[in-house]
């Protein structure tokens, strides 16, 4: 069957994916740990939500515009910061491309594979994201970056974790890419000289280093040298959390707020403006109910789309109706 060269759902794009990519790229993509609980969680409580058309009494003229951290997007959708995409030539900057193309914001992970000023370029509505990683000067000079390059928002990473193991096997991710790797790797790649096409092109291997936490005057680190400073790092307080809020002195979005199994949210000098639930489906977390997210809007009008907690991160946002931590009776 000849099929549109545009895909109509995510679906499709899994299918094209899966047939377009060497094994190890799509094995990594895919992504889930352990025995991938939190991935089929989320995708069979997403599967409950659906639509409720209603024809008569509607406006003929409906807007799905809104704004999200100070951004004006066209509907209530944000780009969720996803790292380490250089399994294509651009990246992110093709993602940041795409979303202003639609109009709607971009999130940039500090993982990311493009350098901020670059996506930034392509999307002047970025919001920059941001784990607590690194010593607090380390920190302030990512933010710093962040604000000069033309980030308009930024948003803290509080529930990701980090497992080795898959009850399906884990596909191999080489610290970096050279000649040397490219020779083992040879027999995964070579059935899909489209792939490799698109690298050929650049004249450039794919890069898993991390530029956006580059040192001034430093190398970007890889992937793993990225995490290694991440897990050294001591979990922050509520405390530190407020000091982000103050130094950064803008729109700002607490990602993991938390849920039925976690204490409640102290309040702190600064608390942050706008929380979201964990969305971290690639995680061994479990998924939960939000216990809070964003301050409460004004009703919104029949022609005016005002979901907060959609547009506070995209629609992965969105809360599971079931959890495995309070299960339903």
């Amino acid at each position: 069957m000849i099929t549109n060269p545009w895909f109509e759902t995510v679906a499709e794009a899994q299918r094209r994916a899966k047939r377009r990519l060497p094994n190890m790229v799509y094995g990594a993509l895919v992504a889930g740990s352990e025995r991938g609980s939190t991935l089929h969680d989320n995708t069979r409580a997403f599967a409950e939500l659906g639509f409720a058309p209603r024809v008569v009494g509607h406006h003929a003229e409906r807007r799905l515009s809104t704004t999200v951290l100070g951004m004006e997007s066209a509907f209530p959708v944000l780009i969720s910061p996803t790292g380490v995409q250089g399994v294509h030539p651009d990246g992110e900057v093709a993602v940041a491309r795409a979303a202003a193309n639609r109009g709607v914001v971009m999130g940039l992970s500090s993982f990311a594979s493009k350098p901020v000023e670059e996506v930034t370029a392509a999307n002047p509505d970025t919001a920059f994201q941001l784990y607590w990683s690194g010593s607090r000067e380390t920190m302030v000079q990512r933010m710093e970056r962040a604000r000069t390059a033309g980030c308009k928002a930024l948003i803290v990473t509080l529930d990701w974790s980090f497992s080795h193991g898959r009850d399906w096997g884990s596909p191999t991710i080489p610290e970096q890419v050279d000649w040397k790797t490219m020779l083992k790797l040879a027999p995964d790649v070579l059935p899909h000289p489209g792939w490799l096409w698109k690298f050929a092109r650049t004249g450039r291997l794919p890069d898993l280093t991390t530029p956006n936490l580059r040192s001034p005057g430093g190398a970007a680190p890889t992937f793993f040298g990225a995490y290694g400073e991440w897990m050294q790092t001591a979990p922050p307080t509520w405390e530190d959390v407020g000091w982000l809020v103050k130094e950064w002195g803008g729109p700002f979005l607490l990602k993991g707020s938390p849920g039925s199994t976690t204490p409640s949210v102290p309040s702190t000098p600064a608390s942050p403006p706008c929380r979201s639930p964990t969305t971290a489906g690639t995680t061994s977390t479990p998924p939960r109910r939000p216990s809070g997210s964003c301050p409460p809007s004004p009703r919104p009008s029949a022609t005016t789309s005002k979901c907060c907690s959609t547009v506070a991160y995209g629609a992965a946002a969105t809360s599971p109706r079931r959890s495995r931590s309070a299960p339903t009776r």
